[in-house]
């Protein structure tokens, strides 16, 4: 079977992946070179993403899966595709500002910029594009206000998060993308370690030492300070924006649901993001992983150098944990899904982006009640099948 294999349907997970009864990896040929087993299954896809130990995420190793985006060589300050203990350390530089009570310290903030966004929205008039005029700007103001990037600058943003997960742009587009962003960050990080403010970049500037001394134990050299910005900025715009627009847009594609959501904004919000998180995983392709010694997953015996592919969009339909795995359903118990990964990579800024969705949500469906979609529902919808992070390009919305 080969991998990955294009959607037959974009509300659901290739039908061919889906997960077997006794959790057992499928054997597949990767459309980028090689093989790999592909863990479909929710319980192994757990047991895979908890152990470090047997299963790498530097892509250096040999046996590494050839995947869309990632590169054999180590690139600085990418905690994302490293193992303990260089991952440990350079997560924890950045950890503080994603826990739970600075999440709730910005309640209000994120309170406010989704009021703000919906509030702009209904200005300009029914009928409305909620990607281009909610889930895109909200995603910007939620990257700026913690990272403390430029408002001004979220198009530029914008233009190369998308060029850096593309999977039909060539390696040199991305590597002139890669480029650009770079040197964007390091002049920005340069600028706020001689200009701190109260904001991620400004901390991570200041573990960067001056005149290209060694850095401390628990310092950062220059470059991995801009890889570690890089990772964040790609994965936090994307991310948030997908997640609320398909979180609308299921809302609004069922009538119940969308009615329980309208009944009680601030009791249906979280159930809802969470649901849409489990039913639509919006990593495509998963998490890839390579064994490091022999083992055994659900029954198949895996040799050290295998590749390993987790298909986290399967492994939330498996229908031994989720009964009915393919219909929405914001009443269930999803709390065990894994769309953020498991285990010691689990998304770090997972939180902050389901909160700032939520809040997303309560204003929505709390100021404009009769929001609805608009014209033929499958017919104006895009979805980014080309991208690293699944999501919409355009949702038509009327109120």
């Amino acid at each position: 079977m080969l991998f990955p294999l294009k959607r037959e349907d974009p509300f659901a997970p290739p039908a061919a992946y889906k997960a077997r009864e006794d959790g057992a990896p499928l054997r597949v040929r990767l459309a980028y070179g090689g093989d790999a087993w592909l863990v479909t299954g929710h319980r192994t896809a757990r047991a895979v993403l908890s152990d470090g130990v047997t299963f790498s995420s530097d892509p250096t190793c040999p046996g590494y899966p050839a995947f869309p985006l990632f590169s054999k060589r180590p690139v600085p300050g990418h905690f994302l595709a490293m193992d303990a203990p260089d991952h440990t350390r350079l997560r924890r530089t950045v950890a503080a500002h994603f826990t739970a009570a600075q999440v709730r310290a910005r309640g209000a903030a994120m309170t406010a910029a989704a009021a703000g966004v919906v509030d702009a929205m209904r200005e300009a008039g029914s009928p409305g594009d909620l990607v281009a005029s909610v889930s895109v700007p909200l995603s910007g103001l939620s990257t700026s206000e913690i990272l403390g990037t430029p408002l001004e600058d979220l198009d530029f943003f914008l233009d190369r998060t998308r060029d850096l997960q593309r999977h039909d742009v060539t390696q040199a587009q991305r590597a002139v993308a890669a480029g650009r962003l770079n040197r964007y960050l390091e002049k920005l990080l340069l600028k706020k370690k001689r200009d701190p403010g109260d904001d991620l970049l400004s901390d991570l500037a200041a573990s960067v030492p001056d005149d290209g001394a060694e850095p401390t134990e628990d310092g950062l050299t220059l470059k991995e300070a801009v890889g570690v910005a890089n990772l964040l900025v790609i994965a936090g715009q994307e991310t948030s924006a997908g997640l609320l627009s398909l979180t609308v847009l299921s809302l609004l594609r069922d009538p119940a649901q969308g009615d329980l959501v309208r009944s009680d904004p601030e009791r249906w919000a979280e159930p809802a993001v969470t649901e849409a998180l489990r039913y639509w995983t919006l990593v495509q392709h998963g998490a890839a992983r390579v064994a490091t010694r022999g083992t055994e997953l659900a029954g198949q015996r895996i040799r050290a150098g295998d590749a390993i592919i987790v298909h986290l969009a399967s492994a939330n339909r498996d229908p031994a944990v989720f009964a009915e795995p393919d219909t929405f359903d914001i009443t269930r118990e999803t709390r065990t899904h894994l769309a953020f990964g498991h285990g010691a990579h689990h998304c770090l800024g997972s939180a902050v982006s389901q909160a700032q969705v939520q809040r997303a949500v309560v204003e929505l469906f709390g100021r404009l009640p009769a929001l609805r979609l608009a014209g033929d529902p499958r017919a104006g919808l895009e979805f980014l099948e080309d991208m690293l992070v699944y999501g919409l390009r355009v949702l038509p919305v009327a109120w």
